[in-house]
């Protein structure tokens, strides 16, 4: 049964939508650009129990297809996408203030503190995965086929967006109310930095579910009969199945996999990295997260309204990779150059992640099948937490391997930042290595899945 057209999401309607996603930014600023930095410099927590922490969020990105399957064929109180997005991220706010109050209980209880905080960021991983399919079913939902890409780049943009804003204002925070307390972060009392991460945190997730209240209460039109209508989707066996059976697709896959582990290893580190290198300030180091975000924005800005015009997407995702490797190898510099160094290869980072972002998004958008875009994105979402999963653990085992290999602190952060740049320089080699993603090529593509489907169709008998 073909679904009626759908208007496209007006700009008012996008930018509420958006709003989620500038939560969630907030969300991972909290924790990627405050309580890591806090957790390694401030409370000397290995970083390699860290990084464990960090990535145990990710072993439950299986549930990004769970959620997707059940959103499509489970609704509730005649809604497809909001229950599941509003209690997905009920549950991983509170999870976050579940974070900071295990990550404090390590230094009492070590044990079961260790255990506490990687159960927290598992649940907080539980509600993110949970949500987000939902949310970009959503997205999809409402704008129409024709606003796909528009959306996907919004998405980014608000996402950048919360983090450029929320960073700019804790970075003020920090200033205002650690240097009442002392102008050296590593003689403050605990007790009174406690104080201060508890305010900021319980204050980031009260604005978070305001704004996420907002975002989406209200966007979905309740429907009485949603199982009656709707066609029984493919199952997650079929759809990998015709996957699989793609060349491109496979080599996608790679893509995604390596070009997210390669601009994302450095998240857990770049804050530890500038304070235990170059002795930048808590309220400094803050600032590396709004800079890259800042520039993420603007080179999204850049790459939907100006590259699109004159480079294929696939053109756009190789000049975002080749940007990222740059930034990369100047952040490695920074250790000998200084800081100045540092804000510069960060800015750049971002801008080759926004850049690379718009591309792959948009060929992502291509490369699936018609009607049935959240089951694929509900699969190239676990290639991406499985990618930002093993980033973060291969970014504090690697780096806390390197110190104890090398004896130098700041060797071991520059190996793990060369890793990324040789991930980088290999989906530079895979995109390459890809057909061209040119309108007709993409016609053939599908014509040709049409005799794919019969392998689906031979799984599904089998099952």
């Amino acid at each position: 049964m073909s679904s009626p057209a759908v208007p496209p999401l007006s700009l008012p309607a996008t930018i509420r939508l958006g709003l989620l996603n500038v939560t969630i930014g907030m969300n991972a600023l909290l924790v990627f650009g405050v309580l890591n930095r806090v957790m390694i410099s401030e409370w000397q927590i290995n970083a390699a129990l860290v990084g464990v922490f960090v990535c145990a969020h990710y072993v439950v990105c299986p549930m990004r297809t769970l959620a997707g399957y059940a959103s499509d064929t489970r609704p509730l109180w005649g809604y497809r996408r909001t229950p599941y997005i509003v209690g997905g991220m009920l549950v991983a706010f509170g999870s976050l203030l579940l974070i900071l109050h295990a990550a404090q209980w390590m230094r009492t209880q070590p044990f079961w503190g260790s255990l506490a905080c990687g159960m927290a960021f598992a649940l907080w991983g539980l509600g993110l995965n949970a949500a987000s399919v939902p949310y970009l079913a959503l997205m999809s939902d409402l704008s129409g086929p024709h606003r796909a890409r528009t959306i996907s780049v919004a998405w980014f943009m608000m996402v950048a967006f919360g983090i450029v804003a929320t960073g700019i204002i804790i970075a003020k925070y920090f200033d205002l109310n650690l240097s009442k307390l002392s102008t050296d972060i590593t003689a403050l009392d605990t007790a009174a930095l406690d104080q201060v991460l508890r305010q900021l945190f319980y204050a980031v997730v009260g604005i978070s579910a305001l704004l996420m209240l907002v975002a989406i209460i209200g966007m979905e039109p309740r429907h009485r009969n949603l199982a009656a209508e709707d066609e029984k989707p493919p199952t997650l066996r079929e759809t990998i199945a015709v996957m699989t059976a793609d060349r491109d697709s496979k080599i996608f896959f790679a893509v995604v996999a390596l070009g997210i582990f390669g601009v994302n290893a450095q998240d857990v580190l770049l804050e530890p990295y500038g304070a235990q290198v170059l002795q930048m300030s808590l309220a400094d180091t803050t600032r590396l997260q709004p800079t890259w975000g800042g520039a993420t924005l603007i080179s999204m800005l850049f790459a939907g309204f100006i590259l699109a015009r004159r480079l294929s997407r696939k053109q756009i995702a190789l000049l975002g990779a080749v940007l990222s490797t740059l930034g990369l190898g100047l952040v490695i510099a920074a250790a000998d150059m200084g800081t100045g160094t540092l804000r510069l290869g960060v800015f750049i980072l971002g801008m080759g992640n926004g850049i690379f972002a718009v591309g792959a998004l948009s060929m992502m958008m291509d490369m699936t099948r018609p009607g049935q875009a959240a089951t694929y994105l509900g699969v190239w979402g676990i290639a991406q937490a499985l990618a930002q999963g093993t980033a973060g653990l291969t970014a504090g085992v690697g780096r806390a391997g390197l110190e104890a290999v090398t004896g130098q602190i700041g060797l071991a952060y520059q190996g793990v930042f060369a890793l990324e740049a040789l991930a980088l320089m290999a989906t530079v080699w895979l995109l390459l290595s890809m057909g061209r993603t040119t309108p007709q090529k993409l016609e053939e593509r599908r014509d040709d899945r049409r005799g794919i489907e019969h392998l689906a169709d031979a799984v599904s008998a089998n099952s």
